[in-house]
């Protein structure tokens, strides 16, 4: 009877403040784009929880975004590397520990991720490659970006979708090493998943050109009414063309925050954050010629806000169910703390600290951007100064890239209300 009055005490008392999500410093370094601060502490925060700290995953998730916010993708990748391995280890829970979460809260769990966050995980991995310049590796990751999803649909009966943005950046990259067959593969999935995405169209009429497939030129004539300007547009970046590409990837605002849900208190929420943004102007320099010009405005291709809040409500039934389990557990051992104690006021001093114990679990990658954006520029080769100002924002901090002819490059911005 000790030992189980003892467990009760134990899981009370081992606290349900998760250190990751209390570190508001560090969240202040990254909005003033203060990232060497900001992964000096996180770095601190993961060596102090070690690999199998509880909040481990967290601090190496905003670790490796930290890193790559900062241009150092070998050092996010990194991170996001080790994150994705104890993702996919802490699926496999202890029976032990679940145990103990349908006694008291969640929050005494190791953190495992969202579903969307593991799959964001090798989203960024994509990324990373790409500005790096390893579009092979890109590929791969992206690749994993829609097995991830395809597992969650078909073994864990989830009613989620692939990627939009795996599927389109994919094409990109295949587009970029000149293999039109699976760029177009990729293109035609980004249409069902997305199908007004800007420019689509051209994109996919451009493959089917190079591809010498005119029964598909015309399906997608007439399917996005293009015209013979659209052609020409279409063809500056075709297979003959000496034209460069500078494709701009902008990470927009802050991702939803998770909070207890009013009408279930245990259980949490995602909401909205404060995010005035919503695309960017993106103006180029030709620090050849000295010209400037207004190259366009960003394109939506993953509502990250959207999709977090819609994964969790799908998640609510056996969250729901789970605490249900849990109310019996705690009656049943509360129960038995009364009977064999013989003392109805420890029962019930053992019933309120299980209650009062079992809170939501708040905890979610913080530092995530609302969306993800792209915007594909048709460039002279050389070299260009890419000035990024969000609509209703000062500019952000300019960048300067170097393209040859036929190629493409990237490159990236985050910006944070």
């Amino acid at each position: 009877m000790k030992s189980l009055i003892g467990l009760v005490l134990a899981l009370v008392l081992s606290g349900c403040v998760s250190a990751r999500m209390s570190d508001r410093i560090t969240d202040s370094y990254f909005r003033a784009g203060q990232y060497e601060q900001a992964a000096e502490r996180l770095e601190m925060g993961w060596k102090a929880q070690g690999v199998n700290g509880k909040d481990s995953l967290l601090y190496l998730l905003d670790l490796g975004l930290v890193y790559h916010s900062a241009g150092k993708f070998e050092l996010s990748n990194e991170a996001f590397l080790k994150a994705d391995k104890i993702a996919e280890i802490k699926d496999y829970t202890s029976l032990s520990a679940e145990a103990g979460t349908l006694i008291t809260s969640e929050n005494l769990k190791d953190y495992q991720g969202e579903d969307f966050e593991k799959v964001l995980i090798n989203t960024y991995l994509a990324m990373n490659y790409a500005l790096m310049g390893n579009l092979e590796d890109s590929r791969v990751e992206l690749r994993r970006v829609n097995h991830k999803l395809e597992m969650m649909i078909t073994l864990g009966k989830r009613k989620y979708q692939q990627s939009a943005f795996a599927r389109y950046f994919s094409g990109v990259l295949f587009e970029a090493d000149r293999d039109f067959n699976d760029a177009y593969i990729d293109y035609q999935k980004t249409a069902e998943l997305m199908p007004d995405f800007p420019g689509l169209g051209l994109d996919l009429w451009r493959c089917a050109k190079s591809l010498s497939m005119p029964d598909e030129m015309e399906r997608w004539d007439e399917r996005y009414h293009l015209s013979r300007e659209d052609h020409l547009k279409a063809l500056q970046i075709g297979s003959r063309s000496k034209k460069a590409e500078i494709i701009i990837l902008y990470e927009n605002g802050i991702s939803p925050v998770k909070v207890p849900n009013p009408q279930f208190q245990s259980l949490p929420r995602f909401i909205p954050r404060f995010n005035p943004v919503h695309s960017a102007q993106v103006e180029l320099k030709n620090l050849t010629t000295d010209v400037t010009q207004l190259a366009g405005e960003t394109l939506l291709l993953e509502d990250i806000e959207s999709t977090a809040i819609q994964n969790l409500n799908e998640k609510y039934g056996g969250m729901i169910a789970k605490k249900v389990a849990g109310l019996v557990v705690k009656e049943s051992l509360a129960y038995t703390i009364e009977k064999n104690t013989k003392s109805p006021l420890l029962g019930f001093v053992a019933r309120m600290a299980m209650y009062a114990s079992d809170q939501a679990d708040v905890r979610s990658w913080n530092l995530l951007p609302r969306d993800l954006q792209i915007l594909r520029v048709v460039v002279d080769p050389g070299t260009y100064q890419v000035q990024l100002t969000p609509v209703g924002a000062g500019a952000l901090p300019f960048k300067t890239v170097q393209v040859a002819s036929g190629k493409k490059v990237f490159v990236n911005f985050r910006f944070m209300p």
